[in-house]
C-alpha cells in the first residue's frame, strides 16, 4: 500500500468528541522526538515543553481564521486570482522543504482541477459559476497543536475545513519526515482536493447546516477527491480510485460497527455516491442533493427517490461499484 490508513476530517465530524480527549486535570504536550505526551498536571510536564502544553482543551469556535494562526516570524504568505474566486493564504518557509513546489502552487493547482472536474460534468450551473473567498493555512504539528482542537491532533488528521471556505492543512501528517518527494505532493493534492470538496458539498447544500450527516459529508468529499484526482497534473489518473477501492474492499469483508472515521469508513462512505453517477450520471447526483436541501432527507433516502432504487437495489449498485473495476 502507497501510504499508511489516513483520514481527512471536516470541522463537523468532530465538534462531539474534542473534549472527551483532554480531562481538566491532565495535560498534553509534544517531547522531544516529536511524540504527543499527556501528563496530570502542567507541573509534571517537562519544563522545557511546557510553553506549548495544553491543559485546557480548544473548542472548534475558538479556531483563528487563517489569516489570524500565529504561524512565527518566518511565516509566508500570498494572495491571487483564481477561476473559483480569490485564494488567500499562509504558510511557514519550514513548509516549503516538504514539497517540490510551493504551497501556493499546489494550492492553485488544485484549484485548476475542481474548476476542471466542475466544467466536465452535469454539475449545477450555480455550483460551476460558484465563487468563493478561499483562505488557507499550512502549519506544522507543533503549531496545530497549540492552536487546534486536541483531537485533530491526536488523530493525526492532515486537514480540515471550516465553513464556507476556511481549510487548514497539517504537513506533519502528509510529509512526516519533510523530505520533498512526488508522493508527498501527491497526498498534499489529494488532501486538498477532499477539503475543497467539502467546500463543494457545503455550495451544493446552499450553505446550510441542513442535515449535518458525517458519513454523507465525508462520503461526498473522498468521491469528489477521487473524481477531482482524474484532472489533476499532480496526481496520476485512477490512482486514487484505485487506493480507495482497495479500501473499500476491505470494508465490505469487515464487519461494520457504524461510521466511525477511519479510512475504511470513507471509503465505504463514498460508494453509494461512485454508484449514482456511474449508474445514473452526475445530473442525479445533483438531484439527490437538491432533494436534501428542498426535502430535508436523509441521504440516503434522497439517492433511493433520485433513482428510484430500493434499498436492496442501492447496496447491490454501491458494491458493484468496485466489484466492475
Amino acid at each position: 500500500m502507497r501510504r499508511s490508513l489516513r483520514t481527512v476530517i471536516a470541522m463537523t465530524a468532530i465538534l462531539a468528541s474534542t473534549r472527551q480527549v483532554v480531562g481538566e486535570s491532565s495535560c498534553l504536550y509534544i517531547d522531544a522526538h516529536g511524540v504527543i505526551s499527556q501528563a496530570r498536571s502542567i507541573a509534571n510536564v517537562p519544563s522545557e515543553f511546557r510553553a506549548r502544553a495544553v491543559c485546557k482543551d480548544i473548542a472548534p469556535d475558538e479556531i483563528a481564521v487563517p489569516t489570524d494562526l500565529k504561524l512565527g516570524s518566518d511565516s509566508r504568505s500570498a494572495t491571487f486570482g483564481t477561476e473559483l474566486g480569490p485564494v488567500t493564504m499562509r504558510w511557514t518557509r519550514a513548509v516549503e522543504r516538504c514539497f517540490t513546489s510551493t504551497p501556493s502552487r499546489a494550492v492553485g493547482e488544485a484549484i485548476k482541477a475542481v474548476n476542471r472536474a466542475l466544467k466536465s460534468g452535469r454539475f449545477t450551473a450555480d455550483i460551476k459559476r460558484a465563487r468563493r473567498e478561499w483562505s488557507l493555512a499550512f502549519t506544522d504539528k507543533a503549531t496545530a497543536f497549540a492552536q487546534f482542537p486536541v483531537a485533530l491532533t491526536i488523530g493525526r488528521h492532515p486537514g480540515f475545513m471550516i465553513p464556507p471556505s476556511q481549510i487548514y492543512i497539517i504537513t506533519d501528517f502528509i510529509a512526516p519526515d519533510c523530505a520533498a518527494s512526488k508522493v508527498a505532493d501527491e497526498l498534499l493534492a489529494q488532501v486538498l482536493l477532499h477539503e475543497m470538496g467539502h467546500v463543494i458539498e457545503y455550495l451544493l447544500l446552499d450553505e446550510s447546516q441542513t442535515l449535518r450527516d458525517r458519513e454523507r459529508s465525508e462520503g461526498f468529499a473522498t468521491w469528489f477527491e477521487q473524481y477531482s484526482s482524474d484532472y489533476s497534473s499532480v496526481i496520476p489518473k485512477d490512482s486514487v480510485k484505485r487506493y480507495y477501492d482497495e479500501l473499500a474492499r476491505q470494508s465490505l469483508q469487515a464487519e461494520s460497527g457504524g461510521f466511525q472515521g477511519t479510512a475504511l469508513d470513507y471509503a465505504r462512505a463514498a460508494l453509494p455516491f461512485q454508484a449514482v453517477v456511474r449508474k445514473k450520471g452526475l445530473a442525479t447526483l445533483m438531484d439527490v442533493y437538491k432533494r436534501i436541501r428542498d426535502e430535508r432527507l436523509p441521504w440516503t433516502e434522497a439517492i433511493m427517490r433520485a433513482t428510484g432504487w430500493s434499498r436492496v437495489t442501492l447496496e447491490r449498485e454501491s458494491r458493484a461499484a468496485i466489484a466492475s473495476d
